[in-house]
C-alpha cells in the first residue's frame, strides 16, 4: 500500500515552442525514434529526445503537459 505518490512534474513549454506541436520522427532503417516540437517554418525537432516506445513518447508529452 502507497501513501506517498511520486508527483510528476511539468517543465513548462519553452517560450519559442509554444505554437509548435508535438511530433515523431522515425528512422527508416534503425527503427529509431525521436520525439520534439516540430518548428513548421524549417521542419526541424526542438528540444528533441530520443525515445524507444509509444510509453516513452506519452511520458515526453506529460512532462510538457500536452
Amino acid at each position: 500500500m502507497k501513501f506517498f505518490r511520486k508527483k510528476e512534474k511539468t517543465i513548462p513549454i519553452p517560450e519559442d515552442c509554444t505554437d509548435f506541436l508535438i511530433e515523431i520522427d522515425k528512422s527508416i532503417c534503425t527503427g529509431e525514434m525521436t520525439v520534439g516540437f516540430r518548428n513548421p517554418k524549417t521542419g526541424r525537432l526542438l528540444y528533441a529526445e530520443l525515445v524507444g516506445s509509444d510509453e516513452e513518447v506519452e511520458a515526453y508529452k506529460k512532462k510538457y503537459g500536452r
